[in-house]
C-alpha cells in the first residue's frame, strides 16, 4: 500500500459535504457518483491496468479515500473492477466493446453488475433469467418471475446512461448453453429502457445512501453483439460460469482492503481524542484518557493490526495477480485475507467507538459509520461464511494446500493445523462431507479455520517484511486471545499467561503511540471534530443553534403577572 495519490481530494468541495448537511437521499446518491468519477480520473486506471491487476488497481482500492464515502466506494469497485473488468475481458475478441470499455473507464456512463437474483444469492449458478436466442441473431432477455428479479445494483436513472453486464440463461432452441454474460443497457440517464424495470429500494440503515434496485426485463430486445464472448461455450458450464465472473473473486481481494484503512483512521481519531480527553483524578490533577490501559491497549492493537495487514496484502495480491499461481490457491489466500481483514475491522472499529463514549456514536466522528460499512463489505464479492465453507472443506478434502508457514513452531500455525487436524478427524469419522453431520460437526468451525489461516499468513508475511517485533508481537498475542480457550487445551498456554504476555507487548508498545500514529499516513482522511480542539470549536460554530430571549427576572411575580 504505498503512498496515496488522493491526499488532495478531502480538500475538494464535493468531499466537504457531510453527514450535518442533511441531503436528501437522492442528493446523495449524486454526491456519491460525482466523488466515484473524482477518485478514478485521480488513478485513471486503463483497461490494461484493470485486465492485469496492475499494482496502480490494486492501490486504488487500498486508498483511504474509500473510507470517506463508501456508496462512492461500491459505485467505484463495481463500475472499474466488475462492470469495466468483465468488458475488458472480451474487448480483444470483439472490438465493438472498446466504445463502451472507455465509457467505463471514463464514468461517461454508470457501469452495473447484474447477476445475483432475488432467490439466488450464494446459489447464483440457478439464475433463472433466461437470453433466448432468435431467429435474426439477436437475443431475448427475460425475466420468468419476480424472484427472478436482480437484486441490489443501482440501476436507476441516474442523469447518465445506465449500462450493465446481465448474466442470463442462454437458451438455444430451447437448450440450455449456460449462464452467459450480456451487455444490456439499462435507461438513457433519464428514462429506463423499453422492458427494462427497475424498484427502487428504500435506503440501507446508517449507511450512505445507493439507489439500490429489484431489476427485471420483459422481453428485451438485444443486438447479437450483447453477448459477451461466443454462443459456443466450453461444454462445461460450471467452469464456463465461474470464469465469466472471475472479477467477483478479484472483487473478495480488492474490498478486503478497506478495512485497513478504516482500523487506521478509528486508531488515529479515538488516540487523539484519547489524548486530548481528561478526567480529574482523586488529588485534582488532569488525567488524560490515553494513560488508561482500558483505552490505549485496543487502540495500539488496531495500530498493530494495521500495519501487520499492511504486509499481507502487498503478498497476497502479488499472488492473487501471478496467473501462474493454482487458481484454488489464489482463491483460498483472498477468502483467508477477507475473513481477517474484516475481523480485525469490525471488532476494533465497535472497541474504539465505544472507547469514545457518546461522541462514538455520530456519523461526523467517522468510526460508527466505518463499523456500518465493513458490514456490506463482510458480504459483498463472496460472503465470508460461505467462502470460508468452500476454503476449510477444500482443505479438509485435501484437494490442494496453502503456501507452508514461515515460522512452523509458531503458536498460530499450531493453531491452525490443530484445528485442521481435529477437523480431519471428524470427517475421517463421519466419513462424507455432504452429509447432516459434517453440516453439523464441521461447519459451524469453517469461518474460525480459516481465520486461523489468516492469522498465521499476516503474521508471517509481517515477520518476513522485517516489521518492528514490538509490531509483531502484540499482533500474535491479540491473535491468540481471540480463541483463548484451544491455546489453554492445546497449548498450555494458560489464560493468565495470555494475559501476561498482551500486557507485555502494550507496555513495549506504549511509547510508540505517537510514532505509529503518524506513520499511518491517514491525517488528510481524518474529519472528525473531536481530533483536537481547535476542530471542535469549527465544528460546533457551524451547527444550528436556538436559544431563548434572555429576561432580567426582578420576581416570581413579575414572571407570573408577565405570562397571564
Amino acid at each position: 500500500m504505498p503512498a496515496t495519490s488522493t491526499t488532495s481530494l478531502p480538500h475538494l468541495p464535493i468531499f466537504q459535504v457531510h453527514a450535518q448537511d442533511k441531503l436528501l437521499p437522492q442528493q446523495e446518491a449524486t454526491l456519491s457518483f460525482q466523488r466515484a468519477k473524482q477518485i478514478a480520473a485521480a488513478y485513471s486506471l486503463t483497461d490494461n491496468d484493470i485486465r492485469s491487476l496492475s499494482p496502480a488497481f490494486w492501490n486504488m482500492h487500498a486508498d483511504p479515500i474509500t473510507c470517506l464515502d463508501f456508496a462512492a466506494t461500491t459505485l467505484l469497485t463495481i463500475q472499474l473492477n466488475l462492470a469495466a473488468g468483465t468488458v475488458a475481458t472480451y474487448v480483444r475478441e470483439q472490438p465493438h466493446l472498446r466504445t463502451v470499455l472507455d465509457d467505463l473507464l471514463r464514468f461517461d456512463v454508470s457501469g452495473q453488475f447484474c447477476l445475483t437474483e432475488l432467490d439466488h444469492g450464494l446459489d447464483a449458478i440457478n439464475i433463472e433469467t433466461t437470453a433466448t436466442l432468435l431467429e435474426d441473431g439477436g437475443f431475448e432477455l427475460h425475466t420468468p418471475h419476480f424472484g427472478a428479479s436482480k437484486f441490489m445494483p443501482p440501476t436507476v436513472p441516474c442523469g447518465i446512461p445506465t449500462v450493465a453486464v446481465v448474466f442470463a440463461k442462454l437458451l438455444v432452441e430451447g437448450n440450455n448453453c449456460g449462464i452467459r454474460p450480456f451487455l444490456v443497457q439499462l435507461n438513457d440517464g433519464t428514462h429506463m429502457c423499453p422492458g427494462v424495470s427497475a424498484h427502487l429500494l428504500p435506503s440501507r440503515r446508517a449507511p450512505k445512501h445507493i439507489n439500490h434496485s429489484i431489476t427485471s426485463f420483459n422481453r428485451v430486445r438485444l443486438p447479437n453483439t450483447a453477448l459477451l464472448g461466443g454462443i459456443t461455450g466450453s461444454g462445461n458450464y460450471r467452469l464456463d460460469f465461474f470464469q465469466a465472473i472471475w472479477r467477483v473473486a478479484v472483487g473478495t481481494m480488492s474490498l478486503a482492503a478497506i478495512p485497513v484503512s478504516s482500523l487506521q483512521i478509528a486508531a488515529f481519531i479515538a488516540g487523539r481524542y484519547s489524548q486530548r480527553r481528561t478526567v480529574v483524578g482523586t488529588e485534582g490533577q488532569l488525567i488524560p484518557l490515553i494513560s488508561f490501559r482500558t483505552q490505549h491497549a485496543p487502540i495500539l492493537i488496531a495500530l498493530a493490526q494495521s500495519f501487520v495487514l499492511k504486509e499481507f496484502w502487498r503478498y497476497a495480491t502479488s499472488f492473487f495477480s501471478d496467473q501462474s499461481n493454482d487458481p484454488r490457491v489464489r482463491h483460498a489466500i483472498a477468502a483467508a485475507l477477507k475473513a481477517i481483514f474484516v475481523q480485525h475491522g469490525q471488532t476494533a472499529n465497535l472497541a474504539l467507538s465505544d472507547r469514545c463514549g457518546a461522541q462514538g456514536l455520530f456519523d461526523h466522528n467517522q468510526i460508527c459509520t466505518l463499523h456500518a460499512e465493513i458490514r456490506g463489505i463482510a458480504i459483498a464479492e463472496g460472503d465470508i461464511l460461505a467462502l470460508s465453507i468452500r476454503l476449510s472443506t477444500e482443505l479438509l478434502l485435501e484437494r490442494y494446500e496453502m503456501p507452508k508457514p514461515v515460522h512452523s513452531s509458531s503458536l498460530l500455525f499450531r493453531h491452525e493445523d490443530g484445528l485442521l487436524s481435529e477437523n480431519r478427524e471428524i470427517l475421517a469419522r463421519i466419513g462424507a462431507h455432504r452429509s447432516a453431520e459434517y453440516e453439523s460437526l464441521v461447519l459451524p468451525h469453517a469461518e474460525k479455520i480459516v481465520q486461523s489461516i489468516g492469522h498465521r499468513m499476516a503474521y508471517d508475511t509481517a515477520t518476513l517484511a522485517g516489521l518492528d517485533p514490538r509490531i509483531t508481537d502484540l499482533y500474535q498475542i491479540s491473535s491468540i486471545r481471540l480463541d483463548e480457550a484451544w491455546y489453554v487445551e492445546n497449548a498450555g498456554f494458560s489464560r493468565s499467561a495470555q494475559f501476561e504476555a498482551e500486557d507485555k507487548a502494550i507496555r513495549a508498545a506504549m511509547p510508540l503511540l505517537d510514532t505509529w500514529l503518524e506513520d499511518t499516513g491517514i491525517q488528510p482522511y481524518i474529519r472528525a471534530p473531536i481530533v483536537c480542539a481547535e476542530r471542535w470549536a469549527t465544528f460546533v460554530e457551524q451547527l444550528d443553534t436556538f436559544s431563548g430571549i434572555p429576561v432580567v427576572a426582578t420576581s416570581i411575580n413579575q414572571h407570573s403577572n408577565a405570562r397571564l
